[in-house]
């Protein structure tokens, strides 16, 4: 394996990308040349707060051997899905950023440590994520079928963006150096969560 290629500092683009993005947490806009549905797939990765949480939980499922999806996905599915459902009645219509910011900072600090919290913990802090971004979430106008496309979408990438973040790390868990390049990637989260969470306080 050639050691230059996998090393942690291939995430420095992705750490780019999240300084380079708007830092507030907007409803759904559409985005230009794409369908309702997969607008709502992309919706997660152009929303740094929601990137970094869903980097943060994907990596502190995956740095730890075996890979177990089962918990943190049984949590995740229904929370998103409820949350994002909340969303149409318009009662809430954003999540306070710092809040998001919080969450990241949490999973990127138990990412940098690689502490395995314990089950009823990971639950939690699924759970808090799933309601976060899902009610962050919501689509500001269209249709009640471009809504409900739309929010499929969403509900869709982020199950499949932790599940696959997850999947992906657990390949990098076998050597010492792959579990430090790991907790290096936590300390980006963190580092990269404190700097959104510093611009969303001056605004």
């Amino acid at each position: 394996m050639n050691l230059k290629k996998s090393s942690p500092w291939r995430l420095l683009p992705v750490t780019l990308l999240v300084f380079g993005l708007p830092v507030t947490a907007d409803a759904h806009t559409t985005i230009s040349g794409l369908g309702d549905f997969f607008g709502g797939v992309l919706h997660p990765f152009t929303t740094p707060p929601h990137l970094l949480v869903l980097l943060g939980l994907g990596v502190v499922v995956g740095q730890h051997s075996p890979l177990n999806l089962k918990l943190p996905l049984a949590v995740f599915i229904p929370v998103s899905a409820a949350a994002l459902l909340l969303t149409t009645t318009g009662i809430v219509k954003t999540v306070y950023p710092p809040i998001l910011i919080s969450i990241a900072l949490l999973l990127g600090a138990l990412v940098a440590l690689e502490k395995s919290p314990p089950a009823f913990v990971t639950g939690a802090v699924f759970a808090m994520a799933a309601l976060a971004i899902g009610l962050d979430s919501g689509v500001e106008t269209g249709s009640a079928t471009v809504i409900a496309k739309t929010l499929l979408g969403t509900w869709l990438g982020l199950i499949f963006a932790v599940a696959d973040i997850a999947f992906y790390v657990s390949f990098f868990t076998k050597q010492k150096w792959q579990k430090v390049g790991l907790r290096v990637a936590g300390s980006w989260i963190t580092a990269a969560s404190f700097m959104i969470l510093a611009f969303a306080f001056r605004r």
